[in-house]
């Protein structure tokens, strides 16, 4: 049930997470300072070298102006491709 922030369920939503940001005109260094962190947990984040917790997720979203659920969406996409169901 573990999943490695190197899965591609991960790796997914990290993509995600950086097109967003991407698409929010957003550097790393301008969410970082939203988020009142260093810009150096974001690019670990997005680089999968730093695990993203759940409150974290969703602290991240609200800087980018997104539903968490959507970010969930995603991730529930990506487990009924690999035929792994959630429930």
């Amino acid at each position: 049930m573990r999943y490695s922030r190197n899965s591609n369920n991960y790796a997914i939503l990290r993509a995600w997470l950086k097109a967003r940001r991407l698409d929010a005109g957003y550097t790393i260094r301008t969410l970082a300072e939203k988020l009142d962190v260093s810009h150096s947990i974001v690019g670990k984040i997005e680089d999968g070298t730093r695990k993203l917790e759940v409150f974290e997720f969703i602290e991240y979203c609200q800087a980018l102006d997104l539903d968490p659920h959507a970010g969930v969406d995603v991730i529930l996409k990506s487990l009924e491709k690999q035929n792994k169901p959630f429930s």
